[in-house]
């Protein structure tokens, strides 16, 4: 009767009959046919069996009230409220392996209530049997064993029991979001380091920390909103501890991999632990998917016991290794993650056990945080520490390869430049025997001639040209000013080897200081000789006429300007090739391969053009030499 329950509870085995069936027979077949007996108290239960308790109970008082059935953690309890003579008024489920959706009661699966009216009496037919898989068991094996040991509850007491566990559980279960908060954290984090640099690095850490993420949210108690979506798949939510305890563990073996680079250092041994990582997260998938096809209870007791003897044996042999034989400071991070992690666990263990702390609080019930989820999550930011000490070391790394490779570019700039410097300084030596070559010719012509007139102005002007080549001898560049002062005593001497009809124009924009403006030494005066000797020389024109202009576009750029009203190139090299005494233009060649010089080896940037100018039956030529834009007054200053 419910009035017999003074202490709040009563346990029914010791109350109830007990029959013993086949996991197969139904509920009407054992009211009618099985035989009881009253359980012996050291009674034990066999997985392959179901077990019905039989008790009749009685609802004496005045008014409707409410009884409630622990079940524990069996598998799978089903009570059945029979009338007599064996009608079936109301059957209601509970246990560890049903989904919530056929709970009786909704907030936990370890309880069933019964609800009975003012003077009502019922049997209550009670089934505890493991649940079966969807395909059969492999062991046979007796776990795990059906508990009979079933309490019923009065009302009140039922109420209050279930506000001390709540009470007892609340900061459990503030610490246990804390932790699992922490742990999404680092999963988002390190899956956007991840998608942003595609490594297996982060990769395997990744899937570590997801491994500890789950196993965390499959430890959330059932009245919690997660907790609540996961127990409608019981097998799943059970069985899937251990897919993901090892396949965490394979993750983590191929991340210790990539983090200590093993790949290079040791390669023999990253093979082996990569051939044994890959074989833990294959061994968790298929064990775990035949667990929760067969809720074998001997087979995950045999793969319990197993992977903990055969991983835990790789895994210390693996960490005493890393000691032994790879110095480096991130194996100091490997050992410490992995201590906090053992240390936990460990303490973990014996509080569940209540071997310490039973019955004990610590101030702040910080207790609660002696849990595997809080070694994961300590074993994790230890990791992400190394990852950034990694981090830095690879950077480091880098910046002295980049630091080495800019030293070497600069070392072959500068080797290249000087090669530059040389090859332009001999070309330079090849120009300066050339034009005295030319000039020397011009005084043979002029002391031929009989022009002693001529040729002492001629020597007076060339000495003074030679001084200032001479000075400018070993410079790369020279003044604007200068070069147009040498060019002004270059023509002055050609043009005393012509007649009155020659005369020559020299202009600069008077947006142009020449005195800022420096460009490599005999630039021009090449440009200059070519359109005399080979244009105007041989032009019949009565006004021989030659126009060097200096210019600056719109583009801040300067443009020299060399234009004559000579026979043209085509007719030029028309009599080149008819001549028998061909002379060569050194000059031209040397010049060209002074500005293929510049162009390759310094920021501003010379562009040759020549143009046929052809106008009213009128032939000549226009050289536009363009000096690029560049960052301060000198095209030399500034290397590649």
């Amino acid at each position: 009767m419910l009035s017999d329950l003074v202490r709040g509870h009563t346990y029914l085995h010791h109350h109830a009959e007990l029959s013993i069936t086949d996991p197969q027979a139904n509920w009407s077949s054992v009211y009618h046919e099985a035989h009881r007996f009253r359980p012996d108290p050291l009674l034990q239960t066999s997985a392959r069996k179901a077990y019905w308790l039989w008790q009749w109970l009685k609802n004496d008082s005045d008014s409707a009230r409410t009884a409630y059935i622990y079940t524990g953690s069996n598998q799978t309890v089903t009570l059945y409220l029979i009338r007599p003579p064996g009608q079936l008024i109301d059957s209601l489920q509970s246990g560890s392996m049903v989904p919530r959706t056929r709970w009786a009661y909704l907030s936990d699966d370890q309880f069933i209530p019964v609800r009975m009216q003012a003077g009502q009496s019922v049997l209550m037919l009670i089934r505890v049997a493991n649940r079966a898989g969807i395909v059969p068991v492999i062991t046979h094996a007796d776990t795990p064993r059906p508990s009979v040991q079933l309490r019923l509850e009065s009302e009140l007491f039922h109420a209050q029991r279930l506000m001390q566990q709540y009470g007892r559980n609340l900061p459990e279960l503030q610490y246990r979001s804390w932790v699992q908060g922490g742990l999404l954290f680092f999963l988002l984090f390190v899956v956007l380091i991840f998608v942003q640099y595609r490594q297996a690095l982060y990769g395997y850490y990744a899937l570590y920390v997801l491994a500890g993420c789950v196993y965390s949210l499959l430890k959330t108690r059932t009245y919690t909103p997660v907790g609540q979506v996961l127990v409608n798949f019981p097998f799943a939510r059970f069985y899937a501890l251990e897919l993901v305890l090892w396949a965490g563990w394979g993750a983590y073996t191929l991340f210790l991999v990539e983090l200590l680079n093993l790949r290079v250092s040791h390669p023999g041994t990253a093979r082996r632990l990569v051939h044994w990582g890959r074989f833990a997260v294959g061994y968790s998938l298929v064990s775990g998917a035949v667990l929760m096809l067969t809720n074998d209870g001997g087979l995950y007791q045999l793969n319990y016991w197993a992977c903990r003897f055969v991983f835990v044996t790789i895994h210390v042999v693996v960490l005493v290794w890393l000691l032994r034989s790879v110095p480096s400071v991130l194996t100091r991070y490997v050992v410490l993650g992995n201590v906090l992690l053992t240390g936990i666990g460990i303490l973990a263990s014996l509080r569940a056990s209540e071997l310490i702390l039973k019955d004990t609080s610590l101030p702040g019930f910080v207790d609660n945080l002696l849990m595997l989820p809080l070694g994961v999550l300590l074993e994790i930011i230890v990791f992400a520490l190394a990852l950034a000490h990694r981090i830095r070391l690879v950077d480091r790394e880098r910046q002295a390869s980049q630091q080495a490779y800019v030293e070497e570019i600069e070392q072959r700039t500068a080797y290249e430049k000087r090669l530059a410097e040389v090859e332009m300084l001999a070309l330079r030596s090849q120009m300066n025997p050339h034009f005295l070559f030319n000039s020397l010719n011009t005084i043979e012509y002029f002391v031929l001639k009989g022009d002693e007139a001529n040729a002492t102005r001629y020597l007076s002007s060339f000495s003074r040209l030679l001084r200032l080549i001479l000075n400018h001898s070993n410079e790369d560049t020279v003044r604007l000013s200068e070069d147009l002062t040498g060019l002004h005593l270059y023509l002055e001497l050609e043009s005393s080897r012509f007649d009155e009809n020659f005369r020559y124009t020299l202009e600069v924009d008077p947006a142009i200081d020449p005195d800022d403006v420096v460009i490599p030494p005999l630039l021009l005066q090449p440009f200059v000789e070519n359109a005399i000797w080979h244009g105007l020389q041989h032009s019949h024109r009565p006004d021989k006429r030659l126009w060097v202009r200096v210019l600056l576009d719109a583009d801040e750029r300067i443009l020299f300007e060399i234009e004559d009203n000579g026979i043209g190139r085509a007719e030029a090299g028309l009599l080149k090739s008819r001549s028998s005494t061909r002379r060569n233009s050194l000059g031209m060649s040397i010049t060209k391969q002074r500005i293929d010089l510049l162009n390759r080896n310094y920021q501003s940037k010379l562009h040759v053009e020549l143009v046929d100018l052809l106008a009213d039956g009128q032939s000549g030529t226009l050289v536009r030499i363009t000096l690029q834009p560049r960052p301060n007054p000198s095209i030399l200053d500034q290397p590649n």
